[in-house]
Formats: C-alpha cells, sequence, structure tokens
C-alpha cells in the first residue's frame, strides 16, 4: 500500500497548490528527490547553454515555507558552485526575486526555468555574498570564468548524456557515477576538493594560476 502523503502547509488550498506546483516540477524532466511531506526537494539542475556553467550539473536544494506560495522557497546550492550572488560554503542564494520580488503566482518550475538560469547568466558582483568572487569579477572577467571552470573541475557533476547524442565514444564515460578524480585534470588531482573531501569547504575560491587579487 502507498504511503500516504502529508503536506506541510497550514491550510488544504495551500497543500493543494504545492502537490500541483511539485508535479508539474517533475512533469517538467527535472530530476527531483522529494521529502515525504514536500517541505525539501534535491532538484538536478544543469547550468545555462553560454554561460561558464554549460555543460555541469549541481544539486540545488529547495526548502518549502509554511506559507507557500505567499512566502518564497528557500533556495541554496548542496554542490559548490563558484558566483558573486551564491555563498560559497552554505549555498545560499542572494536573488531578490526570492525575496522582496516573489510573487504567489510564481512556482518551482519558474525557479528552474528562468530564476535560476538568469542568476547564472548574469553575476552581479555589486550585491555580493561571495566577495572574493565579486572581487575577481570587477578585475577581470577573463580570469572570474577561469576560476568558474576550475571549480566545476572541482565539485559539479557533467551533464548525462544520452547514447544519441554522443558524438565521440569517448563521451561514453560522462556519466553521474563519474569519480571526483575523473573530473580533475592532470594538474589539479593533488588538489583537496570536492563536497565529500578533505578541502577546506570556507575557501571562497579555489587556486587559479598565479594571478591574484586583493579584496
Amino acid at each position: 500500500m502507498a504511503k500516504q502523503m502529508v503536506v506541510n502547509t497550514t491550510s488544504p488550498m495551500a497543500g493543494r497548490r504545492l502537490h500541483r506546483d511539485v508535479n508539474r516540477l517533475l512533469a517538467s524532466g527535472y530530476r527531483t528527490t522529494v521529502d515525504d511531506d514536500m517541505a525539501n526537494l534535491d532538484v538536478c539542475f544543469e547550468g545555462p547553454l553560454g554561460t561558464a556553467y554549460e555543460g555541469c550539473v549541481w544539486t540545488v536544494n529547495v526548502a518549502m515555507p509554511l506559507e507557500y506560495p505567499l512566502k518564497a522557497p528557500r533556495v541554496r546550492f548542496v554542490t559548490k558552485i563558484l558566483h558573486p550572488n551564491i555563498e560559497f560554503t552554505t549555498g545560499l542564494v542572494c536573488m531578490n526575486v526570492f525575496k522582496q520580488a516573489w510573487s504567489a503566482s510564481y512556482d518551482l518550475v519558474n525557479i528552474f526555468d528562468t530564476f535560476l538560469p538568469q542568476l547564472l547568466r548574469h553575476p552581479n558582483p555589486h550585491d555580493p555574498l561571495n566577495h572574493r568572487a565579486a572581487c575577481i569579477m570587477k578585475h577581470s572577467e577573463e580570469l572570474f570564468r577561469e576560476h568558474v571552470i576550475l571549480c566545476l573541475k572541482m565539485y559539479a557533476l557533467p551533464v548525462v548524456l544520452s547514447p544519441k547524442d554522443l558524438v565521440e565514444e569517448g563521451l561514453e564515460k560522462r556519466s553521474s557515477d563519474l569519480s571526483l578524480s575523473d573530473l580533475l585534470s592532470d594538474d589539479d588531482e593533488d588538489d583537496d576538493g570536492g563536497e565529500n573531501g578533505n578541502g577546506n569547504g570556507n575557501n571562497a575560491l579555489p587556486s587559479a594560476g598565479t594571478d591574484h587579487v586583493s579584496d
């Protein structure tokens, strides 16, 4: 017998809305893990095309408030990501739409189809949560991109491609069970990193070359 789902909301109407929005997210093709009361979701989010984040996947946690949809969900990146508007250690997202601009007309699909892609496409170093990342971006966007790519190798997983999308046979190695050592280049294999490694999670930036930027 299927386990009855208890929705963590304050009213039957809010419960129906949450149930609908979660089902809509699942129907949109996002790989999602949902707890029994729908209070927490872990969603696989792919970096948007045309950005330094393209081709990689992050786990994003969405914590649903009791007042949803009147109150915005709490969004954070479980997988570490380098971005001036995302706190590196906690993964919390600084985004106006999750605060003052949130509307009950928005739903979970909006977060992953629109809000997060726009955040990664248009980082704002003038309203940072990661001040080191913002400082580097202000100094040099090219250097910032280099740091982002290095961070991808250390933490993010590659997008899983279907066989028909594979252009070269060697790309079949890019699967969800790829180990961290497979993601690192030869020059990076001695670095400590990854969410399950022994790296220092408090570092706002990995090392990238010999360029230094003072805060």
